[in-house]
């Protein structure tokens, strides 16, 4: 009976783990610049999303602290977004260490993630600002779900 119990409550474990890793790898929302993508998560609790630059190969990054592995009763999350700097783009004042990488980024903002839809998949709101002003500017997100991508 006791090895039974063990055997259950592996197999649970193992259900759970899997079906989180697969929310992380599988979260896409498509939002008016293009589809944003869950890309992994850090050991400190940190969630990285990667959204489209207008006109460039290259993603942007959202740092999401708190919303690592979770996927169920998200609310407001707070973070930054970091983008390559060029001479075209304006630079902040100062730079931030990039929370993955620790290098310096001049091209950065603050950034807070608000989910409409507590459960995964769910959808949100995420305000942001240019270096350290007001969160003024808006994105929404809509899960994109399996049956959408099949269409």
């Amino acid at each position: 009976m006791k090895r039974a119990a063990t055997l259950i409550a592996a197999t649970l474990i193992a259900a759970t783990l899997a079906v989180t890793a697969t929310a992380a790898a599988d979260e896409v929302w498509s939002t008016e610049i293009g589809d944003v993508v869950y890309e992994k998560d850090l050991p400190d609790g940190t969630a990285i999303l990667s959204y489209p630059l207008d006109g460039d190969e290259a993603r942007g990054l959202g740092f999401i602290d708190g919303l690592a592995g979770v996927y169920q009763g998200r609310t407001s999350y707070s973070g930054v977004w970091v983008e390559p700097s060029s001479d075209e783009v304006m630079r902040c004042k100062y730079a931030i260490g990039n929370p993955e990488t620790g290098a310096l980024e001049w091209n950065w903002g603050r950034l807070e993630m608000i989910f409409v839809d507590p459960d995964f998949p769910g959808s949100w709101i995420i305000k942001r600002g240019t270096c350290f002003d007001e969160l003024d500017q808006y994105l929404v997100g809509k899960p994109v779900v399996a049956a959408e991508i099949a269409e």
